[in-house]
């Protein structure tokens, strides 16, 4: 199958089977809307030193005002986080969806951001940081202790693991007992969360599990515990249910133009919904964000969407997905 880009169109897309050529921010909202089953999405990327940025309401790319990397959804999908900054002066930026208004909030060593977590009980938002990129070192160093800070409260801000190092790639289950990441460049980690009573986590109760190699990896953002990891080929990832069981490959690297040329895909992403991930491909200047629905099972992609604008290539992605009723 050929995606061909109509001519002025701002996004291109595609899904598993026949598709036309792309038409402009309408098709691509479209598009979206199939995959999820109708529900509201966004879409967040980085894209040449710029965050971008679009919502099904419109179809419309924005380029955030905010330079960074790495950019996440709150689980409300209300604000998007991303790092900003350079050598030696890193920050962490907030953009309020609604508003269009971006903040700066932390900045200093302790402001690369990880990930974002929501405790339902509580109702609060915590980003977790460490100080990656903040010194003159290596892009596979293995980086500092973890940090966390509720995103109401910055002045709370607590260590909260120091006992392996932290390269990136945090996540969380819903409720916050689980969490992979890469403690250093393709070594994977698993880590069973404990907190103590006033809800800090208690790292002499916490139990880590080195998960063997691979990168990018994803704990599902529900209570499955399901984990992948991208496998060294960046053509699929090793699926696994909860505690390791089941282990299984899933091909994420079959879409058009990525699949077909024997290319690979880089950056998997589990968006705020388990059933979707976002990726970039293929690996190159000519990369593309995907979003890709995984079946029932886990067991495969079953549909794709490109989102797409023209220029540069795309790098860190995510999605937010509205929770169905």
């Amino acid at each position: 199958m050929v995606l061909r880009i109509a001519a002025g169109a701002m996004l291109g897309f595609a899904v598993a089977g026949p598709v036309a050529a792309a038409d402009g921010p309408g098709e691509v909202k479209k598009q979206l809307l199939e995959l999820t089953g109708g529900r509201r999405t966004r879409v967040a990327w980085n894209q040449n030193d710029k965050i971008r940025f679009v919502d099904t309401k419109d179809g419309v790319i924005k380029d955030l005002p905010l330079p960074g990397s790495q950019p996440l959804f709150t689980s409300d999908g209300r604000k998007i986080l991303a790092s900003g900054g350079k050598v030696g002066d890193r920050y962490l930026m907030v953009y309020d969806v609604e508003s269009g208004r971006a903040t700066k909030v932390v900045s200093g060593a302790e402001s690369n951001l990880l990930t974002v977590w929501r405790d339902v009980k509580a109702k609060r938002d915590w980003v977790y940081v460490n100080d990656c990129g903040f010194k003159e070192q290596a892009w596979d160093a293995p980086c500092g202790s973890l940090w966390r800070f509720p995103l109401d409260k910055l002045a709370a801000k607590e260590m909260c693991w120091d006992r392996t190092s932290t390269h990136f790639y945090l996540m969380f289950s819903a409720d916050g007992t689980r969490a992979c990441f890469e403690p250093s460049w393709s070594n994977i980690g698993q880590l069973t969360v404990a907190y103590d009573a006033k809800g800090k986590i208690d790292q002499d109760k916490c139990q880590y599990k080195a998960m063997g190699g691979g990168c990018f990896p994803g704990l599902a953002p529900d209570n499955s515990y399901r984990m992948f990891r991208l496998d060294g080929d960046h053509k699929a990832i090793t699926m696994t249910d909860a505690d390791g069981a089941n282990s299984r490959q899933v091909k994420v690297a079959e879409m058009p133009g990525v699949g077909d040329k024997g290319k690979n895909v880089w950056l998997t992403r589990w968006s705020t919904d388990a059933r979707f991930l976002t990726l970039m491909g293929p690996d190159g200047d000519d990369a593309k964000v995907w979003m890709g629905r995984f079946d029932e099972g886990f067991t495969k992609i079953e549909s794709w969407v490109q989102v797409v604008p023209e220029g540069p290539k795309c790098w860190q992605s995510h999605a937010w997905i509205e929770p169905k009723p």
